[in-house]
């Protein structure tokens, strides 16, 4: 079942839902904060909930000690830069894989906060990366989707 939710558009949050959500995003952060985990990002599709939640670690990149992780309800990137960089990506939901995968520069993200307020961010670079993977997991698209060069990181390809 989990892995046909991967693949289906997630429902957006409607507002008489909202309060129920909140709850349910602030686990998806702590799972995220929790460095056992091994994850900067997490989608409700990842862990079956078919609903536009992610939690995502807002580093600036991989040396980036003093980010926030936070819980982004309906995001939607309303804005992008038309330049994209190159970069490795892996995916909890797609264990030992990796890839290179072009994504935007810069992007703003507009989403409902835990507090239930709208809010939206300019990111770039890493941030924006994380972001765009997690929005992509609502639309039922894995980074396997979108990569150049798939490594398998078990074997060691």
């Amino acid at each position: 079942k989990t892995n046909e939710i991967l693949r289906t558009k997630s429902e957006a949050i409607v507002v008489a839902e909202l309060r129920k959500c909140v709850g349910f995003a602030e686990d998806m952060v702590r799972y995220v904060k929790n460095p056992d985990n091994g994850g900067v990002g997490l989608a409700a599709p990842q862990i079956g909930v078919n609903k536009r939640i992610i939690a995502v670690s807002l580093m600036r990149d991989g040396d980036d000690e003093n980010y926030r992780t936070i819980a982004m309800i309906n995001p939607e990137i309303i804005e992008h830069t038309e330049e994209t960089e190159s970069d490795n990506e892996g995916c909890l939901s797609v264990p030992g894989e990796q890839g290179e995968v072009s994504r935007w520069k810069r992007i703003k993200v507009s989403y409902i906060d835990t507090s239930l307020r709208s809010q939206s961010m300019l990111l770039s670079g890493l941030a924006a990366r994380i972001v765009q993977h997690e929005v992509d997991h609502l639309d039922g698209i894995l980074f396997t989707d979108r990569v150049k060069k798939i490594e398998n990181v078990l074997v060691g390809n």
